[in-house]
C-alpha cells in the first residue's frame, strides 16, 4: 500500500543493484504478469488504486532489479519528471 510520504521518483533515482532470483523477485515477477494481463497491456503504471479504494504502488528496488534482468524495458521519465509507468521487455497477447 501506499503510505503518506510515496512520491514518484525520476529514472535515476532508482538504484538498487542487479540481483539474483530470490522468492520475493519471482513474485514481483508474477505479479507484474498478472497486473499485465489484467490491463491487455504491457506498460503497468507503479502506483494505482485497487477497486476497494486501497493506494498501492510497485516496489521500487524490485523494478530496478527487473530493469537490469532484461525483465522490463529502461525505465523512462515522463513529461514529469518521473517514472509513472513501466514496460514488459515483451508483447503482451490479448
Amino acid at each position: 500500500m501506499a503510505g503518506r510520504d510515496y512520491a514518484r521518483k525520476p529514472a535515476a533515482a532508482f538504484r538498487d543493484e542487479a540481483a539474483g532470483l530470490t522468492d520475493r523477485q519471482a513474485v514481483f515477477y508474477r505479479n507484474l504478469i498478472s497486473i499485465a494481463s489484467a490491463l491487455k497491456s504491457g506498460d503497468i503504471p507503479v502506483d494505482f488504486e485497487t477497486r476497494d479504494g486501497t493506494r498501492c504502488y510497485l516496489d521500487r528496488g524490485c523494478i530496478k532489479i527487473a530493469e537490469h534482468a532484461g525483465f522490463i524495458s529502461a525505465l523512462a521519465d515522463d513529461a514529469n519528471g518521473t517514472v509513472s509507468t513501466i514496460r514488459l521487455a515483451w508483447a503482451v497477447g490479448g
